[in-house]
């Protein structure tokens, strides 16, 4: 065999590793789902997403009829009633909760989420691509019934 064979045979098993290990842009593997709740109840949204490397995922609300208008949710945020937990492996899962219902809790909630390295740079304008998957949470108000017997 001939040396620059061998030496051939890494160069092609490099060029066709390489696309495995390159980014990936991010997508959604489970995204959240619209429900329709209780005043006083409790709701959790599931937001799943892959790419390589693994994307940040943020959480984000609309009031009704103000779509255009969302602001990101934290951790701890409506007077300790959002919860978010997000885990990042191979996959980010990320839970959405908000406890105890209100009726201003209506709206869009948005998962967003970017696997660009340039997501969190404020020295440039923001032209990243973040993908993003809605629902919509609508709060009723609960009826309460006191039966009496005379």
């Amino acid at each position: 065999m001939h040396p620059n064979a061998v030496m051939l045979a890494v160069v092609l098993l490099g060029n066709l590793m390489l696309p495995f290990a390159s980014a990936q842009n991010a997508g959604f593997v489970k995204s959240p789902l619209s429900e329709t709740k209780l005043t006083g109840d409790t709701f959790e949204l599931y937001c799943e997403v892959v790419g390589n490397p693994t994307p940040e995922i943020q959480w984000w609300y609309a009031e009704v009829n103000r779509a255009e208008s969302f602001k990101q949710l934290w951790d701890g945020a409506r007077k300790r009633r959002v919860s978010i937990n997000t885990a990042y492996g191979t996959n980010g899962v990320s839970v959405l909760g908000i406890t105890r219902l209100t009726l201003e809790d209506s709206g869009t909630y948005e998962c967003r989420a970017s696997n660009d390295p340039r997501r969190n740079d404020l020295r440039q304008n923001p032209a990243i691509t973040w993908i993003r998957a809605q629902a919509t949470i609508s709060v009723l108000q609960s009826e309460w019934s006191i039966w009496c017997n005379t």
